[in-house]
């Protein structure tokens, strides 16, 4: 309890005046006192101490935290002072003589002390009006300065977020005046945000002003418009603060710019084709459905133009992807010189392109197909190469050709298909007689297909003869097909390309080359010296790897020499897949198979080119034979070949032998072997069996005895 002086207590009343005693008016006072939150020190003024404490509460004692009992009535200020200096409460430039000197010259003073509790303590000193002296009271601040330090360091933190983090922040008033920029928003705007007019800069994308923006605290994208380019943003804002007076909100800007190209790129890259730059088949789907209303709800009429390059893969083959990728952009840019606004292009895929008319005039599709054909029938001139590939066109026009767009292509490709089967580099409008031969296609397609799956094929044996003995070197396998539904046999010219196109050519390959293989082990068993069996293979059979493991099987399945299989490949496959088939052709004679190439002569390839290709025989193509007997030209030119196969090492087989004279000029040039009608017919191998068993009996080696 603090103590008032040496003062002694008066127990004054008057009784008649009603007045309390003032013992209690002290009482109450000191109560009133003690139950402050401020220490309070009343110092009277002393002629040999200077300033002494006459009063004091409890909270004083508390917050000078000075040792138990020192602080008194009658203890002088300076005692108080120095201690507390002493301990090291004050701040490093606080001077204890010039303090105690103003605040005994009757001035106020302040000092902020931090007590060895961590408290920090005001002490604010005022001078006493009715005497000397001087009221000190002490104000615990500590949690006024811990918040402010905390505010500091969230400003400096929020600063430092504000000026490194990839955002513009800006603040403005009610009016749109920018109040506060930091730098990164200074570098959006080039320049200082706060001379920028926004509502003329800052341009939302989805047209409403930046002002409705504003008053509906929406966030949106938009446009920073700059001299010579603009920005794309997203800007965010916070909700107006809570001061009336001074209406405030922070714009978050996030800059875009990248991330928006990147967008439009992208989704550019996913409707576009990134060789050419053409629309691709989701663009050209897209662009179907606006054409049919299914965005706007206006249905268009539009034609549909069909393009297939002539003879790409030739190109592809011969000189790499490298140049063929070259030779699209080249037909790409020939297709889209000149097209009208309301005409688009796409590449559907490899050498398939296709062109959209929408609303077309009368006769314009056709007039747009002819122009497209004509200009892609020009040559390419791609570094020292001269091009040229040629184009074909099919037409196809909604609603007449079709309403779906499934339909329509369907009847563009049969025009297409119509133009290919005419000689290519054409264009047709679809005609529904075309779209019935395609439908008899389809059906021919899956009769084949059901015939693969039953093996429902059979081999005829045409055999080949030496001209100058008569007798039979060896046979081609030459597989027959009899559509059931048809009731007819179907001929291979008919149906093997139909079997590549749907790809079922493999496996037709396969069962030749099992069922060929497999007949080869039975004329062994039968006892025939058996000659050598010649089998067609397609060249996407022998572009594939496992074709070579297929043959080694059968052969070692059935335990047939090697050397008694020949493969034959076309001359144009020869020439066409040289380097594709080359490599399996080597794998195949290293197994110990025979090579030979079909219809020589039927182009334009010397012999010297097959050259490099792994071969062991040559057979003249029949288109030449037919010559022997006519013209003395051809007679030279067979007798040229044979020189010159003489000379490589490899035999000389001549096709398509019908008459006896060819037979006796072509025997008698030399050692040639022969094929055709005249020496026999293509024949079941039961009757070939027959055959060779007779011609060991009979010796008989003229041709004429071979032919039934």
């Amino acid at each position: 309890m603090a103590e008032i002086g040496n003062e002694s207590t008066r127990q004054v009343e008057d009784v008649n005046s009603g007045q309390r005693p003032i013992s209690v008016e002290h009482a109450m006072m000191r109560e009133m006192l003690d139950n402050m939150d401020h220490g309070a020190v009343l110092y009277d003024h002393d002629a040999t101490e200077g300033e002494v404490v006459a009063f004091f509460n409890a909270q004083a004692a508390s917050y000078l935290e000075l040792p138990e009992g020192m602080l008194r009535a009658g203890l002088p200020r300076r005692a108080i002072t120095a201690f507390c200096h002493q301990r090291g409460d004050h701040p490093d430039d606080f001077v204890t003589a010039d303090h105690l000197e103003c605040v005994e010259s009757g001035k106020a003073a302040e000092v902020i002390a931090r007590r060895p509790s961590g408290r920090r303590i005001l002490g604010r000193s005022i001078p006493r009006k009715a005497k000397a002296g001087s009221l000190t009271l002490y104000i615990d601040i500590t949690r006024s300065i811990i918040s402010a330090q905390r505010l500091r360091e969230s400003r400096a933190e929020y600063r430092a977020m504000a000026e490194t983090a990839p955002i513009g922040f800006i603040k403005i008033d009610a009016a749109g005046k920018v109040l506060f920029a930091n730098s990164v928003a200074g570098e959006m705007f080039e320049g200082n945000p706060s001379q920028a007019d926004l509502f003329t800069r800052i341009r939302p994308t989805d047209g409403v002003s930046f002002a409705d923006k504003i008053r509906l605290s929406q966030s949106f994208e938009a446009e920073l418009t700059m001299p010579y380019h603009s920005r794309h943003m997203i800007v965010a804002m916070s909700p107006w603060n809570n001061i009336p007076s001074v209406p405030e909100r922070m714009l978050a800007l996030t800059d875009v710019t990248s991330l928006t190209v990147a967008r439009r790129q992208i989704e550019h890259l996913a409707r576009h084709d990134p060789l050419t730059g053409l629309g691709n088949r989701t663009l050209f789907n897209e662009t179907w459905q606006k054409l049919k209303g299914n965005v706007d709800g206006i249905e268009r009429a539009g034609a549909l133009i069909a393009l297939d390059l002539d003879h790409f893969k030739l190109v592809n083959d011969d000189y790499g992807h490298g140049v063929g990728d070259l030779l699209l952009r080249g037909v790409a840019n020939r297709i889209q010189s000149g097209l009208e606004p309301n005409v688009t292009a796409f590449r559907l895929g490899g050498d398939e392109f296709a062109v959209v008319i929408q609303e077309p005039e009368h006769g314009e599709s056709l007039q747009v197909a002819k122009a497209l054909v004509s200009r892609l029938s020009q040559p390419f001139f791609i570094g020292d190469l001269t091009l040229t590939i040629g184009c074909s066109a099919g037409i196809a026009v909604t609603p007449d050709d079709g309403r779906t767009l499934d339909d329509l292509q369907r009847s563009a490709d049969v025009a297409l298909y119509q133009v290919k089967r005419n000689g290519r580099s054409g264009v047709a409008r679809f005609d529904p007689a075309h779209e019935r031969e395609m439908n008899e296609r389809r059906c021919m397609e899956y009769d084949l297909r059901l015939a693969v799956s039953r093996g429902s094929f059979s081999l005829a044996y045409q055999p080949q003869l030496d001209l100058q003995t008569g007798r039979t070197t060896g046979m081609e396998a030459l597989i027959r097909w009899k559509n059931a539904r048809l009731g007819r046999m179907v001929p291979p010219s008919e149906f093997i390309p139909i079997a590549e196109n749907c790809g079922l050519i493999t496996l037709i390959d396969l069962w030749v080359i099992q069922t060929a293989v497999a007949q080869m082990r039975v004329f062994l068993n039968a006892g025939i010296e058996h000659p050598h069996t010649s089998i067609n293979l397609s060249p996407i059979s022998l572009a594939r790897k496992e074709i070579v493991e297929q043959l080694t099987a059968a052969l070692a399945v059935n335990g047939v020499p090697p050397q008694l299989l020949e493969i034959e490949i076309t001359e144009g496959v020869a020439i066409i897949e040289k380097e594709l088939v080359k490599k399996t052709l080597l794998a195949i004679q290293k197994a110990g198979i025979k090579v030979a190439i079909d219809d020589f002569g039927a182009g334009q390839t010397s012999l010297a080119y097959i050259q490099a290709l792994p071969v062991n025989r040559v057979k003249i193509d029949r288109s030449i034979i037919n010559g022997i007997g006519r013209d003395n030209s051809t007679h030279a030119i067979v007798a040229s070949i044979l020189d010159l196969c003489g000379r490589l090492g490899l035999k000389l087989t001549a096709e398509g032998i019908e008459t006896a004279e060819q037979w006796e000029q072509l025997r008698n040039l030399g050692a040639i072997e022969g094929q055709g009608f005249y020496l026999g017919h293509p024949e079941a191998p039961e009757i070939l069996l027959d055959r060779l068993r007779g011609e060991m009996t009979s010796g008989s080696h003229h041709p004429s005895a071979a032919t039934a």
